[in-house]
């Protein structure tokens, strides 16, 4: 038998080749294969593993050690400050995206909105939304049918589902009424992008939600000339966007008649999110 400490210590040292989160990683995959609380690691540290404790974690280090994102292991992803359920049908939810809703969240002033997520995902900006904004209505749409399913049970599990409507649609195509604001965090990485990657995302994560193109900009191109009809006067249409992928966002939102058309940057600094007003 082996003792909680030296097991976590064997654990980052198998992980320090691929992350430079190891220590973080150990922790998290001790806490989910044993479900403890982290304190619990080091107030039990002596304790000693059954050979079944072992093998569960052996197993999902060996997962994480051939580049399976850590997200995807434990099925859980942090948000805004709420756990969401991930698999590798929707993108992991990113750091970043938090200052784009954060943005709405802030700048928002009416208390009923309604929104509308193009690419909903595992649902963490539209049921972010939802849970602000106790009084609004968000629909959420994505292309990928596995990806509503992951939706639906963050809805649920969030206690939001009665106003979170959940709807397979590619864009606009089954989209009905107009929306207060539509956000969207769609695909931008342009295709010639792929072997610069991580394995962890070119492996694992679903290339629908990554990818758009030779420049990563078909997908703004065709959302964009359609929004406006789909916008109550003097909404908000967001965006997310890759590097310096901005400046011909903005243009193709002026050519679309948006007004207040500008950009902000994430919290590196980095010029990522577009937006413009009916």
């Amino acid at each position: 038998m082996i003792s909680l400490y030296s097991k976590q210590k064997e654990i980052e040292k198998s992980l320090m080749p691929i992350t430079d989160a190891w220590q973080y990683e150990a922790k998290v995959i001790l806490c989910h294969v044993l479900d403890v609380e982290p304190i619990e690691l080091v107030l039990a540290k002596q304790r000693l593993l059954s050979q079944e404790e072992q093998r569960r974690i052996d197993d999902f280090v060996s997962s994480r050690v051939k580049r399976v994102p850590l997200q995807y292991l434990v099925q859980r992803q942090g948000f805004y400050g709420f756990d969401y359920f991930v698999n590798e049908s929707v993108l992991i939810p990113r750091p970043e995206t938090e200052t784009l809703v954060e943005r709405i969240i802030n700048t928002t002033k009416i208390s009923n909105p309604q929104f509308l997520d193009i690419g909903v995902g595992s649902g963490a900006i539209a049921i972010t939304l939802a849970m602000h904004f106790p009084f609004s209505s968000v629909v959420g749409s994505d292309i990928s049918e596995n990806a509503i399913e992951v939706a639906k049970k963050n809805a649920i599990y969030h206690n939001v589902s009665e106003r979170v409507q959940l709807i397979v649609s590619d864009l606009f195509e089954n989209i009905e009424g107009k929306f207060d604001v539509i956000v969207s965090n769609p695909p931008y990485i342009p295709i010639g992008d792929l072997e610069s990657l991580e394995p962890e995302v070119t492996a694992h994560e679903p290339h629908i939600a990554l990818f758009a193109g030779e420049d990563g900009l078909d997908i703004y191109r065709r959302l964009i000339p359609k929004a406006m009809a789909h916008l109550n006067p003097n909404g908000y249409l967001y965006f997310e966007a890759g590097h310096n992928q901005h400046e011909e966002i903005e243009a193709l939102m002026k050519e679309n008649d948006f007004k207040s058309v500008d950009h902000f940057c994430d919290l590196n600094g980095i010029p990522r999110f577009i937006y413009g007003q009916r």
